[in-house]
């Protein structure tokens, strides 16, 4: 079944997180959240087959899990929607999508979109020639469907912005409309796979400022929202955003989305997704990553768990951030685990290498602590320490391994020689406290008489 987590807020706001469990059939929408939702095995979404990327990629994908979690952020409304699921591709294999809408001005254009995008996107992989063609025609076509039910008088206000994730054995593909935003971890660094379109950001900036449209970097003249590219918003009309005769787009206020093709390694570990519920108030991106890298081996890497605890990370953040009684943001996040963490390297202090001092503290020698009148270590700094002469790249690495024992193999002498110098003192400090013992018993009677 596929599980996720919601929290829903009334009268009096409750952050809790309320879990509730979706039928395992085809994809369909959540009863709470009306959130589309993929079949798995677990509580999260879970994928133990492996899936085949396009005809031009290997096939098969190491096992992946997805975790998803949303919040309304003290509002009393929740406009994100979400979506995941498998889709086939027509050379057999398949690719996990998955998907976060920010809608605004009611949930109407976020909730149309998750539903058509199954379909829509599996219509485009069939026509195009390549997955960044197929999201670039998908985004398009689901803004036409946006603009056809808004002239059907179905629609009367609202838009959403849109990120969304292709992955296969390969490649993880992202085309993102607004600002919401993706993170991988590779290795615990963090990789952005979209670049946010604010109005802080010059270029999206400057085509409103080019059309006479005040752009500052939290407003956009004309409007309440402060995002420069979404689906939907048909009803704010021109300037802002209209269309011709022929259903050309008009207006800064535009649907196009940027497309990214980032390559997976045995580094990627991990990807998060995010509306900016989450991002505007728990950031930096690599503090979030490196935290949520951490809690994850407290959580054994299950990727719900992780998603629910940047819930309530991000809430926390609200609160601190917010004046009391100020609403905050919706919140959706979801977590893809893509292979498990490395496991922790052990400590690199060997006993081997560790000498006492007099406190008892044990302590690792260094090169520059070793005495200079021992020949055997001042000749081993100095072959440390001299250049080394011109040898072929080979030759050169070979020697550079030999200094390398040569120095361990030395600290490893002094280490011991240490250990002995203690071993010979404590056993002198033994035997002469054992000589005052026999003098004192040999004192007493001389006393006596």
């Amino acid at each position: 079944m596929s599980e996720g987590v919601a929290t829903v807020s009334g009268p009096s706001p409750s952050f809790a997180p309320q879990r509730h469990t979706a039928e395992a059939e085809a994809p369909h929408l959540c009863e709470n959240c009306q959130q589309v939702a993929a079949p798995s095995t677990n509580g999260s979404s879970a994928a133990s087959a492996r899936l085949a990327a396009p005809s031009e990629e290997p096939v098969g994908l190491p096992d992946f899990t997805v975790g998803w979690a949303q919040s309304q952020g003290n509002r009393p409304y929740q406009d994100d929607r979400c979506v995941e699921f498998v889709l086939q591709l027509p050379s057999g294999g398949s690719a996990l999508v998955w998907a976060v809408a920010d809608g605004h001005h009611q949930h109407f254009v976020a909730e149309l979109v998750c539903e058509e995008l199954k379909a829509t996107l599996s219509t485009a992989v069939a026509e195009q020639p390549s997955l960044e063609a197929a999201l670039r025609a998908t985004i398009s076509r689901l803004d036409d469907v946006v603009f056809a039910r808004h002239n059907e008088g179905q629609l009367h206000t609202g838009g959403t912005t849109l990120i969304v994730h292709m992955l296969t054995s390969t490649h993880v593909y992202t085309a993102n409309v607004g600002d919401c935003k993706s993170v991988l971890s590779s290795r615990g660094a963090c990789v952005e796979l979209n670049t946010c379109h604010n109005p802080n950001v010059p270029s999206e900036r400057d085509r409103f400022q080019a059309v006479g449209i005040y752009c500052s970097a939290d407003h956009i003249g004309g409007s309440d929202i402060n995002v420069c590219r979404t689906l939907g918003d048909y009803d704010l009309g021109l300037p802002l955003k209209g269309r011709d005769e022929q259903g050309k787009q008009l207006g800064p206020l535009i649907s196009e989305p940027d497309i990214l093709c980032v390559p997976l390694d045995e580094l990627s570990e991990f990807v998060i997704t995010a509306s900016d519920g989450l991002w505007d108030y728990y950031s930096p991106e690599s503090s979030v990553l490196s935290d949520t890298r951490r809690q994850m081996r407290r959580l054994n890497e299950d990727p719900q768990e992780v998603a629910e605890w940047l819930m309530e990370q991000a809430l926390a953040h609200q609160r601190r951030t917010l004046h009391a009684g100020t609403p905050g943001d919706n919140i959706t996040v979801m977590v893809v685990r893509l292979r498990p963490l490395p496991p922790l390297p052990r400590s690199t202090g060997s006993r081997l290498n560790l000498r006492s001092v007099g406190s008892g503290e044990l302590i690792s020698p260094k090169l520059s602590d070793l005495p200079e009148s021992t020949p055997s270590f001042g000749s081993a700094s100095r072959n440390a320490s001299a250049p080394l002469p011109d040898l072929p790249a080979e030759a050169r690495q070979q020697q550079l391994q030999r200094q390398a024992s040569q120095q361990e193999a030395l600290l490893r002498q002094h280490s011991q020689s240490h250990r002995s110098i203690a071993s010979l003192s404590e056993a002198d400090s033994q035997e002469q406290g054992q000589q005052q013992q026999q003098g004192g018993r040999q004192g007493s009677p001389l006393l006596t008489q």
